[in-house]
């Protein structure tokens, strides 16, 4: 998924190794984009980023939309969005994403992707009444027992009592492949409560801070909260690297599978630097699949899976072709220089003296006198080899 994502990035785009410093800066305007998606679309995302390759958001499938009015769901970007990628279905089917959509940076957009993918763009309102306001908001990831079959949120401000959402049980979480479920909350929020069964079990009242948080429940309805991934909790590594001499300035992109967090901001990734015989860069110890890439992203391996938490050597043949091991390769061994082997000269029977026929013909020892030469000749050529 990622590669496919990867790929479209750098044959639009073709910068440089150089990796940008953050995602969507705190303060950066934000624009609403607007988008009315085909039946069967469920859950729809956005996907956005710049001509210059930064990423709007952290991971594939993006900011997921919220329901607007008439089929029509709306989302927030910074803006400095030119190209958007609408997805549904958690961005998991190919089939069920637009291509790229290039739009005006700064401007409000309103999109309506037909039933073959292709989009309609308009930058004046398809339907009467006000988007809501921006609000700014962070994740919350939660893992619960078995027995919880749904899982809600609620959230307020103490201790003035604003609550977050209408009505208990609060805003309903997602289910993750990886068992954790997830929702959002405006920043400005200092308490929540996660609950399951609509809400008849619950934790107690969780003083928090406005930023991404996990937290494990469990089934006494006790918690640990962290402002950490524990999934993520490994220390970098080094990844090595050779690659063919015709690809220049090598970058390394890289990414966890199947959430799609990357490790940098912006298609080709981080420039490698070498050492020795290998191209190295240091990654986070989460990751889990890499690309290898040359000549400002246009050439590139395939994607490589990898064991999170481990150096990685990766030996690159071609665009179709690496080798990924979890120890230094051996250096191919150099085969000692041989002579050649020496030719013995054929064994040969003492010469005779033919007799002589009448008429005293002497054709017969002059056979012999030839023959001998052609073998002395024979191992003279030999000898001359085998000096050589």
């Amino acid at each position: 998924m990622k590669k496919t994502i990867a790929a479209l990035i750098a044959v639009m785009l073709m910068v440089s190794c150089l990796s940008l410093t953050a995602f969507a800066a705190e303060d950066a305007e934000m624009v609403p984009v607007v988008v009315k998606v085909p039946e069967g679309w469920d859950a729809p995302h956005v996907w956005a980023w710049a001509d210059d390759g930064t990423n709007a958001f952290a991971a594939w499938p993006g900011e997921e939309m919220e329901a607007l009015a008439e089929g029509w769901y709306y989302v927030y970007v910074p803006g400095f969005v030119q190209n958007i990628i609408v997805n549904a279905n958690q961005g998991t089917d190919a089939g069920v994403q637009t291509d790229g959509i290039v739009v005006e940076a700064g401007k409000e957009v309103w999109i309506t992707v037909a039933e073959d993918k292709t989009a309609a763009i308009s930058y004046e309102a398809q339907l009467r009444g006000e988007i809501p306001a921006y609000v700014e908001k962070f994740v919350v990831h939660a893992y619960v027992p078995l027995s919880w079959k749904t899982v809600n949120m609620w959230a307020w401000s103490a201790p003035d009592g604003i609550n977050a959402f209408e009505s208990w049980p609060g805003q309903a979480m997602t289910e993750g492949e990886d068992g954790w479920f997830t929702g959002k909350a405006p920043t400005w929020i200092n308490s929540l409560i996660v609950n399951g069964n609509e809400g008849t079990v619950q934790t107690a009242d969780i003083s928090v801070e406005g930023k991404e948080l996990w937290l494990t429940v469990y089934e006494d309805l006790t918690y640990d909260l962290s402002y950490e991934d524990p999934n993520k909790a490994l220390e970098d590594i080094t990844v090595h690297a050779q690659v063919p001499a015709d690809w220049a300035d090598p970058c390394c992109w890289a990414w966890s599978a199947p959430d799609g967090t990357n490790a940098f901001t912006a298609w080709p990734g981080e420039a490698l630097t070498l050492d020795g015989d290998w191209y190295t860069i240091q990654v986070p110890g989460w990751i889990n699949s890499v690309i290898i890439n040359g000549n400002a992203g246009s050439v590139q391996t395939t994607d490589l899976s990898v064991e999170a938490g481990k150096d990685i050597w990766i030996v690159v043949t071609d665009p179709e072709n690496a080798a990924v091991t979890y120890e230094e390769p051996a250096a191919p061994a150099v085969p000692e220089e041989t002579e050649a082997p020496v030719t013995e000269a054929p064994a040969t029977e003492a010469l005779t003296e033919q007799p002589a026929e009448k008429g005293g013909s002497n054709t017969g020892v002059i056979v012999g006198v030839v023959a001998a030469a052609a073998v002395i000749g024979g191992a003279a050529v030999a000898l001359k080899k085998k000096k050589k």
